[in-house]
């Protein structure tokens, strides 16, 4: 992998862009729902220094770029207290789908955009050195975008998949489900990590195959419905 200290800064702020996006839509479905826990302490804003973790949001991400290696973070979690929530299995399964919803929703946009750039003047076949660039930095952009989608979306905790499917069993089994809880963070940072130190290569490690066929079908369809595919 090729040192670039440019392009690692780059894909960083592509990240806090798209992570504030995402925290925006967890802080904006819980004051929807009538908890305002978020708004109260300054995270209903597209301000990324309020959504940004030092360690999670910029050093862990721009390490894995200049260095190599999986690249993860996280923003600082969204204060929601379920007390102010009529219905808090149901509002806590939509707050937590509001974050991969909003990552969703820039994905089209930017796709869109990219769309109406090549319709327009020709992006990237018939654009500056510049232009590229700034073609190459909307794709990335959408591509980061669904990777945050694919990812939050595996049913660990502390991931909002874990608080979708469990929102979605039933009671019974939503308890049981989430007997799991305590040993989300472990099991997902073993099933990240475990298989590389392992030498188990990329293609057998489930959490990235999981991700991978997540991120190809999802890319593949907004892509279609924007005239790309």
């Amino acid at each position: 992998m090729r040192f670039d200290p440019f392009a690692a800064i780059i894909v960083v702020t592509e990240f806090i862009i798209l992570l504030t996006f995402h925290e925006w839509g967890h802080a904006k479905s819980a004051h929807m729902l009538g908890d305002s826990t978020a708004k109260d302490e300054g995270r209903l804003t597209f301000n990324p220094a309020a959504h940004i973790d030092p360690i999670g949001t910029i050093l862990l991400p721009l390490l894995a770029q200049l260095f190599g290696g999986m690249f993860f973070g996280w923003a600082k979690p969204v204060p929601v207290d379920p007390r102010n929530l009529r219905n808090p299995k149901r509002d806590m399964m939509i707050i937590a789908a509001a974050g991969p919803i909003m990552n969703i929703i820039c994905t089209f946009v930017i796709l869109l955009g990219i769309k109406l750039l090549k319709e327009t003047i020709g992006f990237p076949d018939r654009s500056s050195a510049m232009q590229k660039q700034i073609w190459l930095f909307l794709r990335q952009s959408a591509q980061i975008s669904i990777i945050l989608v694919a990812f939050n979306m595996i049913p660990l905790f502390p991931l909002d998949g874990f608080s979708v499917v469990y929102g979605l069993l039933p009671w019974k089994q939503a308890q049981a489900f989430g007997k799991l809880r305590p040993y989300g963070m472990m099991i997902l940072l073993s099933l990240l990590f475990l298989p590389d130190m392992l030498g188990i290569p990329s293609r057998y490690n489930p959490i990235r195959v999981i991700i991978g066929i997540i991120y190809s079908n999802l890319y593949n369809l907004l892509a279609t419905l924007v005239g790309l595919r």
